[in-house]
């Protein structure tokens, strides 16, 4: 799915994992999204069992790092930073 004005694409390593409907992470807490079907998500996911991961969004060109330490319930993220 490209990015448009609605959805903020999410990427661990450079891989595509889904999307951020509402707000993309800023601070530490829990953030919905939706995940694709494909290897960045389930990389992602599998990755979390060793621990805590970095991913990344771009948003006016930039990217922004945050740090997904688990999933508390189906399409959730924790952040703990960035």
């Amino acid at each position: 799915m490209a990015q448009d004005s609605e959805y903020l694409e999410f990427f661990f390593e450079e891989l595509v994992v889904g999307y951020f409907e509402v707000r993309p992470p800023s601070s530490p807490g829990q953030y919905q999204y939706m995940p694709y079907r494909g290897e960045g998500h389930f990389r992602l996911m599998k990755s979390l069992t060793s621990g805590p991961q970095r991913c990344h969004y771009v948003l006016n060109g930039e990217k922004h790092y945050f740090v997904v330490e688990h999933t508390p319930s189906l399409h959730v993220l924790q952040i703990s930073g960035q």
